[in-house]
Formats: structure tokens, sequence, C-alpha cells
């Protein structure tokens, strides 16, 4: 197959060299001489080191010319000719799951010899890759391997050890063809799992395979496996010194296991709990038809799993930032989720009241709402917008902004900055007539006021500012503006003609509320209504929940460290090391922590910690029901069929490779060869005496 095939008539200018070598035959040079009488006969004789020079010469410029005229055709080389050298090849792909659960008892030397007897298994003419699967993504360890090279996956196979993350089979499945690469021939993909219910995506199509690959379920999981972890901590609602710690898992026969509270690296209190026999019960699906389209949704859930609570009261702390760690002894089989890490913020709650003139009304209704609340009990300090451009703001807990359109963008910005790193405000739009969204309200589009009356219509009962909403029916709105908002942006309350009254705005890790309209008499009644003080407590509580509990995060999630490349600072993990190097600081803004324990942040604000924990989903060591299995498993079936998976890649699918770049250098070679002897021959030649 040749690109250009006209360029092979080129083939006929072969004959001129054989021409040449034909009739440009060397002439003896003749010598006058007296007599040869003397003189015996003899016959002339031709070396066989010249005649083996003339025809090599010969065919240097043959294959020369040939050579050139193939790479101007340009040769092509298509994937059917690679792949029928053996159409019985296979690649097999074996994927190792390296989540938190493959580390429970001897799950994870179950996989590896799982993974050995594949490579004994492989064929003269298969190939192996080898990856593994944690968190959101899938990484190749050994490429595509041909079998007589296992022995290198075999030693990358010793190397690998479980990790700490939670696993997802919908991802691994869905990016399949990325990681297995193109082109490939029909693939044997080794799933090596425990096969975890918690591993299961919410869309049972996740978990189809890519075409012509067929699907091996490897299960080493055990269905009789116990263990116990610490599910969370939290402070109480009503006593914020109260530390609620709760205990989950599936134990055969009753537990009593010791619960240590550690504040500051020093244990703090022990507490014993008893966890009652109990195992985690698999939810049952029930089976549709057998049509490829007819698999069911399936949610992953813990159904029946015992759990016991350990109250700590009356925490006695000094204000600032404590690191709280739990800790279950003795640990078992799974020890990595028998601890717990939080940290603790402790302080006197304050808020700041940001408005751009102390004596408007507004102000006075928001300082006496929040002045109500009892639990928790807030701080209320007051300044105006340009006080907030140079000062810090994560002393606060709260900012109540009484009109968003009086800050600058610069002061917007920083307010940004502070929601980003978790802090919360409450703002309302403000009285003037045209309004520009700014930092603080990035991608609204909002309209001028409509001098016409409005009232309430939908209403997210659900929400926790809103559970006794049923008042806002009755507020009068004398006038009202349009706001068109961002996708990821909730409306809480709506007008009657859809527009929205009360919008909540995430912000990295913090929110923001915003109200539309502004807390003044001539916009509405909303002052004077006994829903206002009841509302604003709902939400400063709402909004400050970050003081009334521990906060964690899990390892491989993204968290927002608030440091910028302009303003510098640090990051250390849990084992004192430093996790960014110099060349990247520009991303000093995220992390995505893997390991467990307290990442200290030091930046230009101060000292913060990061409480970072294992997914408790992965403690839950529930098997995938067998129906879902088998569902699965008749899925991949269908898909990739013994006889569709022997069949050779149709010719449309074949992409064909250029040769000619290759053949073109060797005519080069052969050029300068051809030189080269020419040269030689010619220097023999001009030797004959005169």
């Amino acid at each position: 197959m040749f690109l250009a095939p006209l360029f092979l008539f080129g083939l006929l200018a072969i004959g001129v060299p054989i021409w040449l070598h034909r009739v440009a035959r060397a002439n003896p040079t003749q010598h006058p001489f007296a007599s040869l009488m003397f003189v015996e006969a003899s016959e002339t004789q031709r070396t066989a080191k010249r005649t083996l020079r003339y025809w090599l010469l010969l065919s240097l410029r043959i294959l020369f010319l040939t050579a050139l005229v193939l790479a101007f055709a340009g040769p092509l080389l298509t994937e059917r000719a690679i792949s029928g050298v053996n159409a019985n090849a296979r690649l097999h792909a074996i994927v190792l799951d390296k989540s938190l659960s493959m580390q429970h008892g001897e799950r994870w030397q179950r996989a590896l010899d799982e993974a050995e007897a594949v490579l004994k298994n492989l064929r003269s003419s298969d190939r192996v890759l080898l990856a593994t699967a944690e968190g959101r993504r899938v990484s190749v360890v050994q490429g595509s391997t041909p079998a007589s090279a296992a022995g290198t996956v075999r030693g990358a196979l010793r190397a690998l050890k479980p990790g700490i993350e939670r696993l997802d089979y919908g991802l691994a499945m869905s990016t399949a063809d990325n990681w297995l690469g193109s082109p490939r021939p029909p693939v044997v993909l080794h799933l090596i799992s425990d096969l975890q219910q918690s591993a299961a995506p919410l869309r049972f199509a996740d978990l189809e395979p890519p075409a012509q690959t067929q699907l091996v379920l490897h299960d080493i999981g055990n269905t009789a496996a116990e263990n116990v972890f610490i599910q969370g901590a939290q402070l109480m609602t009503v006593d914020t010194r109260s530390l609620e710690v709760t205990v989950r898992g599936a134990a055969a026969k009753p537990q009593q296991r010791q619960v240590v509270l550690s504040i500051d690296d020093k244990e703090y209190a022990r507490r014993t709990v008893e966890l009652p026999a109990g195992a985690v019960t698999a939810p049952t699906s029930s089976v549709e038809g057998e049509g490829t389209h007819a698999a069911p949704e399936f949610a992953p859930q813990t159904v029946g799993a015992p759990s016991a609570k350990v109250l700590f009261p009356d925490l006695k702390l000094s204000a600032g930032s404590h690191r709280i760690q739990v800790v279950l002894e003795p640990a078992d089989a799974l020890p990595q989720d028998d601890r717990f890490y939080a940290v603790l913020e402790h302080a006197e709650p304050k808020a700041l009241l940001v408005a751009p003139d102390a004596r408007s009304d507004d102000v006075s209704y928001f300082a006496a709402a929040i002045g109500s609340l009892a639990a928790p009990s807030l701080g209320i300090e007051e300044r105006a917008p340009d006080a907030i451009g140079s000062g810090a703001l994560t002393g606060f807990s709260l900012l109540v902004v009484s009109d968003t359109s009086a800050l600058s963008d610069i002061q917007a910005k920083r307010i940004k900055d502070y929601v980003a790193t978790g802090g919360s405000v409450l703002a309302t739009l403000g009285t003037r007539t045209a309004i520009e969204p700014g930092p603080l309200l990035e991608g609204w589009r909002i309209s001028e006021p409509q001098q016409r009356t409005a009232a309430v219509g939908e209403i997210a009962t659900t929400h926790p500012v809103l559970r006794e909403a049923g008042d806002w029916h009755s507020v009068r709105f004398f006038r009202h503006r349009a706001v068109q908002v961002g996708d990821d942006d909730k409306v809480l309350i709506a007008y009657e003609d859809g527009s929205p009254l009360l919008i909540e705005r995430q912000i990295g890790a913090g929110r923001v509320l915003v109200l539309t309209t502004p807390v003044e008499r001539e916009w509405n009644d909303l002052a004077i209504h006994p829903l206002f003080v009841r509302f604003i407590a709902e939400a400063a509580r709402y909004l400050v929940r970050g003081d009334a509990s521990a906060a964690s995060t899990t390892v491989g999630s993204v968290v927002l460290t608030g440091l910028t490349a302009a303003g510098g600072g640090q990051i250390f993990d849990p084992q004192g090391k430093r996790v960014l190097g110099l060349a990247q600081s520009t991303a000093a803004d995220r992390l995505i922590p893997d390991q467990t324990g307290f990442y200290e942040i030091r930046g230009t604000d101060g000292v913060r910690w990061v409480a970072v924990n294992v997914d408790a989903r992965e403690s839950d060591l529930t098997p995938l029901p067998a129906s879902f299995v088998q569902r699965w498993r008749a899925m991949q079936v269908r898909k990739a069929a013994p006889n569709v998976a022997a069949a050779a890649a149709p010719a449309a699918d074949a992409q064909p490779r250029s040769l000619g770049s290759i053949v073109l250098w060797l005519a080069a070679a052969l050029l300068l060869a051809e030189l080269l002897l020419a040269n030689r021959y010619l220097a023999i030649r001009r030797e004959t005496p005169k």
C-alpha cells in the first residue's frame, strides 16, 4: 500500500546504471614496443577483486534508485499488518484495587497472589499491563509489555503497597479507554479487588467496560470481615463545649473499646464504648429483564450497621485553635480508621457589621437581631467599608454587609478571599439604583428596582435557615429588583414572579447569604415583622456553624489554603516536611492531602491547621450484593463476547503509518556508500602508468 503509487514508474530508471555499466568498459592503454618475437604469448587475466567491485557498485546504484522511488511513493504500514502477526494476541490489563479497605487483614497479599496467577497463565503471544486504582485516578505502573518480559511486571508488582484513599469503580471503568492506550489488541481486564459496596457508582451504566474488553472480576474480599471505626466527632449544637464521638462498624459479637481523646498532643480523657453485635447488610437490587439497558440503578448505603455515641462533656479549652485526636484502643485489622482528627477553633465568636453609615436604620436592626442570639453568643463590632481594606478578617466568625454596592472592588475582593478560606457573610444588595456585582457577586446580573409590590412565592423549607418559613408570605414588599444568579448558586426564597429574594452562594470553603432587598421601610416591612429577628438569628447560627463543630476533611479532597503566590507562605505535612517546593509557590492556594493527620499552613495571617482523615465509606467492608456482581458480569459478557474479542480490527479503524521517511534515510545511506565506492574505483583506474 502506497501513498502515491504513480511514483513507482520511476523504477524504470534502474535501466540507466545497467546500460552505463555495460557500455562504459575500461579500454587498456597501448604502448609502442620494438618486437614481440621473444615474448611468450599469454591470456589477459581479470582479478576477482576488481570484478566484485564492479558488480557491488552496480548493486548500490540500483538499490539507491529503488529506495529513492519508494520514498517518494510513500509506503504505508497498516495496523492490520501489525496485528496480523498473531491474531490470537491479547492485552491482559491487571488493575489492583489500592484503596484503604485492601489493607484489612490478608487482602493485599491475596491480591498479589491473584496477580501472580494471571502472569503465570500468559501465553507467549500475549502482552500484559499493570495498573493501580485509588482515589479518582488509575495509575499505569508498567505499560504494555510482552509476556516474555513478565519478570519486569513481577518486580513492579512486588514494590506496590495499598493506599488510604477511596476507590470508585465507575470512574475506573469510564476512563479505561484513556489509560489502556490506543491502538491495542483485544483486552482482558483483570480487576483485582475486594468488590466493596461503597465503591459502586451511583449509575450502574458507568461500570460498562470499553469495546473489545473482557472484564474478569477477581474477588479477594471476605464476606465475614469485621471492622469498627470512628465515623466522626462534632461539638453538640446546644452545648458547644461537649464533644460527641460516633463509633460505628460490624462485629460478630459485642465489643468493648476504649475511646481516647487527645487535645494538642496531650491525652485529655478516656471513655469505654460498648458496640452491640451486628453486621452491615447489603441492599438487594431487583433483577429486571436481560436487555442491555435494563441494569438497575444502585446507590450504595449502609443498612443496619450498629453504632454508639461517646460524649466528652465540659471541655475546658483556652481561646485559639486546638487539634483534636480521637483514638480507638485496641486497634483492629484496619487501624487507619481507628483514629479521627479534627481542628476546633475555640473562641468567643464575633460578628463584624460593615455599613457605610453607622447611624442608618438597617445597622440598628441587624445589631439588635444578632445580639438576641443566645447559642452561640456573638459579640458585635461595627466598621465602615474603608476600614476593612487593611485589617485582618480572620478573627470574625461572621461578616454582615448592609450594602454590597458600597464596597469597592478591593474591599469586595478581600471579603471574597475571607469567605474562600472558610468565612461566612450575610449581606443585602443595598438601596442604590445601579449596582455592579463586583468580585463578591461575580457572574450576577442585577436589574434596577421596580416600583411595584411583590409577594413571596417559593421557599426552600428544608434549608436550616427556613425551617419555620410560613411567615414570609405575610411580609410586604413595596419594590424589588430582578437578579440573575449563577448555575451553582441556590435560590432559597423567590418572589411570585420567580425573581430571587434570598440566595446562597458557595465560595471555596465558605458561604454567603444574600438578601436582594435592603432592610429599609421604603422597600419592605421585613425589619418590623416578628419574622426578622428569628431569621437573622437562624442565619447567623447557620453561618457560624464552623465555630460549633470540629472541622476536618478527607484524603484526596481539594483544600483551599488561603495562600497566594504573591503573599507567600508554606505548608507542612503531618510528618513535618514541606509540601511545596520553591517552584510550586504558584499552586499554593490549593492542597490535595495524601496523608492523615494535621497539615500546618503558615501564611501572612498566621498559622492554621487542617485535619485530614480517611473516607469513612472505605471503612464499611460490606461486599457488593451477589445480584449486583452477577449483573455486572452479564453486562460485560454481552459487551465483549469471545468471538467479538478475537476478531481483528476492521480496515476502517486501521490507522496506517507511513514509512517514507525511513526509506528516504536508507536512500541517503546508499548514496553515500555509492559515492565512496565509485571514488575508490576511479582512483584505481588512474593508477595506470603513462
